[in-house]
């Protein structure tokens, strides 16, 4: 008999066998996180900030216990990549204040995305809305720096978006 089309059994792995095999740690954002790559190897790219390396990756993982990536943004384009666990719903706010929302999941029939490619400069929160852990993995080119990040205030949204009240208020950092 030909097994050669036979689904491969894969092992549930529970959030700390995640973060403990991937070496994550806590991130400031919310969630854990570790970067996994950083180009080195290349010539720096010179922006107005300074400059960077090419690019960036790191894994990323939200939890039920740390289910909240707070509103921020940042200067670089990023790319999220799905990878393991539950869907990780993305809402995202353009600098003209267009809002869009996103399942990055593996349930594509149903409209989830294996990835999604964010531009610098749009304002980005993440949660997790079922599940244990959902895991993901983000490139980021120019690569990410902490220089280039703009945390943002739920304040700071709001004066701005107003029209996205309710999403801000759930999602955006209400620290001032």
């Amino acid at each position: 008999m030909n097994n050669e089309n036979a689904p491969i059994p894969t092992k549930v792995l529970t959030k700390e066998q995640v973060i403990t095999q991937l070496n994550l740690e806590h991130h400031f954002e919310g969630g854990y996180f570790r970067q996994t790559f950083k180009a080195q190897h290349r010539d720096k790219v010179t922006t107005v900030r300074g400059d960077r390396t090419t690019m960036t990756a790191i894994y990323y993982m939200l939890t039920e216990d740390n289910n909240i990536d707070h509103f921020h943004t940042k200067h670089s384009d990023g790319i999220e990549f799905y990878h393991l666990g539950a869907p990780i719903t993305y809402h995202m706010i353009s600098p003209d204040g267009q809002y869009d929302k996103v399942v990055v999941g593996p349930d594509i029939l149903n409209g989830q995305q294996l990835q999604l490619a964010v531009p610098g400069g749009t304002y980005k929160a993440a949660e997790l809305t079922s599940g244990t852990f959902g895991l993901v993995s983000e490139a980021v080119a120019p690569g990410w720096e902490m220089e280039d990040m703009i945390e943002v205030s739920q304040d700071e949204l709001l004066k701005q978006f107003p029209q996205h009240k309710a999403i801000i208020e759930h999602l955006a950092n209400n620290k001032q």
